[in-house]
């Protein structure tokens, strides 16, 4: 399975237990579908992403950008493993 369906599977299961998959895609914007930095949601995918991938996401990785959408998050971690 690739890193971006990976990311998919990670986010369904932790942030975005109640969006239908298929209305999101791998550019879909995470804030519109309620992943805000400053939320308990982020803060559970961040753990949920580093069991996932076996990684140590800092603090200071977590910024909008990063985690703008399933692409941007993918490309991070591809960038770490």
């Amino acid at each position: 399975m690739d890193i971006e369906k990976r990311v998919k599977k990670v986010l369904m299961k932790n942030a975005l237990k109640d969006i239908d998959p298929k209305e999101l895609n791998i550019d879909s914007p995470l804030i519109e579908y309620g992943v805000g930095l400053d939320s308990v949601a982020t803060l559970e995918l961040v753990v949920a992403l580093e069991e996932e991938f076996q990684i140590r996401i800092d603090e200071s990785e977590i910024t909008p950008e990063t985690f703008e959408s399933i692409k941007s998050i993918s490309s991070h971690i591809s960038q770490r493993i």
